[in-house]
């Protein structure tokens, strides 16, 4: 049973004004009226027992689309069903990773693998300590490849006694075509997806102040002979900085503005627009730091299959891979899984259309309701995302009788604690749930308990323009405070 909670403030008798209202008031109850009013306010209203309407609502404007559905774990019944758009189909933002998370889990337990590792191969023949030929760096969807990874990869190679490269060190991406996926988005939240490319394909820049007068330290992470830095900044001894850097391109930065003496260092972030030439560019700077002497250009291209392997790097483990995308709500790592989905299912190269089969057929799997859920990407950042939030809270609920579940379940940040639910104002350790935020949307959905501590499943989403200048966190915690203490 769910306990309504009106926020009720007391009026006078003349307030009330009209004595059929002071009539229907006696004999009905205050709690009808403020149910009457809600409705007629504020449109479709629909509940189990009574709406988990009142504080809530009180958080939303009022031009604001919005519903919430919970679930009981165990029974598999809705416990609330309230809002505005009940049964209209919104845009979720990245609560598609849900779905994304849920058919990679039950596609590699069903395969039993999920292969992301990055290969280094050439091709031509190793004589005399040259490779008489060139080295390939291919990948298959690991955002988290690293610079650590890449220079363990070189000292291999050196180890083999490669001292000299007569051709080039080649970025092979092919894996995966990415037309159709979002990229009109600027920030390194909003990296390009690929088969290959380091820390989330993106690149860090930092500023570090040193003697007054003189110019800043930069550091360009992860470190690529090919980026050119214009440092027209300086270091003051007193003073407020505004130390700017600027990106041109993936391998020019400018860096102007002054920076206190003295004070932390300041660090930016970009997104890569070309990630897998920026990685062969690592490798390629790394080999020549070891000592190898490169003759060719960093470059392009596909990997005969001719070539034999060098060396193998492994991405983390699959639930790390999860955990990370979920909690920090990494965009690039779920459209490429999204892809990968499909270039494992289909072949390669992976496409959105071939993941989003994959997708589909997972969903199909489940018995949801047909009409109430449209996937178009792997992330959410495609605002043709559509899903009702009975969907979603019945797909949480569906998944959690799957094998995979406590992994998927684990993959969520917790309220108050972690990645992007750790400051919505709401901490209980119970919740784990992934948020959602776009230009017109904020959701929330996942899992959390009731007043009697039963397991329950919930999703909220709210759809209104300019959705991300309001703070709707505010709501989403009074959603999981609303369930937390009643029943």
């Amino acid at each position: 049973m769910v306990t309504q909670r009106h926020k009720v403030t007391k009026k006078s008798n003349n307030e009330i004004g009209f004595p059929i209202l002071r009539v229907f008031v006696s004999l009905c109850g205050i709690r009808h009226v403020l149910v009457l009013l809600a409705f007629l306010l504020f449109g479709n209203i629909t509940y189990a027992d009574e709406t988990p309407y009142g504080r809530l609502a009180d958080l939303l404007p009022r031009d604001a689309r919005w519903a919430l559905v919970a679930i009981d774990m165990q029974t598999g019944k809705e416990l609330a069903s309230a809002g505005t758009a009940i049964k209209e189909p919104l845009v979720p933002a990245s609560l598609v990773k849900l779905f994304t998370a849920g058919a990679v889990l039950d596609h590699r337990d069903r395969r039993g693998t999920l292969d992301l590792m990055t290969t280094i191969l050439h091709d031509g023949e190793i004589k005399n300590g040259t490779l008489h030929g060139n080295i390939y760096l291919r990948g298959r969807g690991n955002a988290f490849l690293s610079e650590s990874d890449l220079k363990e990869a070189a000292r291999k190679i050196v180890g083999m006694g490669i001292r000299k490269i007569t051709g080039s060190v080649v970025a092979d991406d092919a894996f995966f075509d990415t037309k159709g996926l979002e990229r009109t988005r600027k920030g390194a939240g909003h990296a390009p997806a690929g088969a290959l490319g380091l820390d989330l394909h993106t690149v860090a820049v930092t500023v570090t102040p040193t003697e007054p007068g003189k110019p800043p330290m930069v550091m360009v992470e992860p470190p690529n002979d090919a980026v050119r830095l214009a440092v027209e900044g300086r270091t003051t001894a007193t003073g407020v900085g505004n130390v700017k850097v600027m990106q041109i391109d993936d391998a020019s930065y400018r860096v102007s503005g002054n920076i206190a003496a003295g004070s932390a260092p300041m660090k930016w972030r970009f997104a890569l627009h070309d990630p897998a030439r920026y990685a062969s560019g690592v490798l390629n700077s790394e080999l020549k730091r070891l000592g190898v002497v490169v003759e060719g250009k960093v470059r392009e291209g596909r990997t005969p299959d001719s070539a034999q392997i060098l060396a193998g790097i492994d991405a983390p483990p699959l639930e790390t891979v999860l955990r990370d995308m979920n909690v920090n709500s990494l965009n690039v790592v779920a459209d490429n899984l999204l892809l990968l989905l499909g270039a494992e299912k289909y072949g390669a190269p992976g496409t959105r259309e071939k993941g989003l089969g994959v997708v589909n057929e997972f969903l199909e799997t489940l018995g949801l309701s047909e009409g109430e859920g449209a996937i178009v990407d792997g992330s959410g950042l495609l605002e043709g995302n559509r899903v009702t939030s009975g969907y979603l809270a019945h797909y949480l609920h569906k998944v959690s009788q799957k094998p995979w579940f406590s992994m998927f379940r684990d993959s969520l940040p917790r309220a108050g604690i972690d990645g992007t639910l750790r400051d919505i104002g709401y901490r209980d350790e119970r919740f784990r749930a992934k948020t959602g935020r776009l230009e017109n949307a904020f959701a929330l959905a996942g899992y959390g308990v009731d007043g009697k501590g039963r397991g329950t499943a919930f999703a909220f989403i709210v759809n209104m323009p300019g959705a991300s200048a309001v703070n709707l966190e505010r709501s989403g915690a009074e959603v999981m405070r609303y369930l937390a203490e009643n029943q």
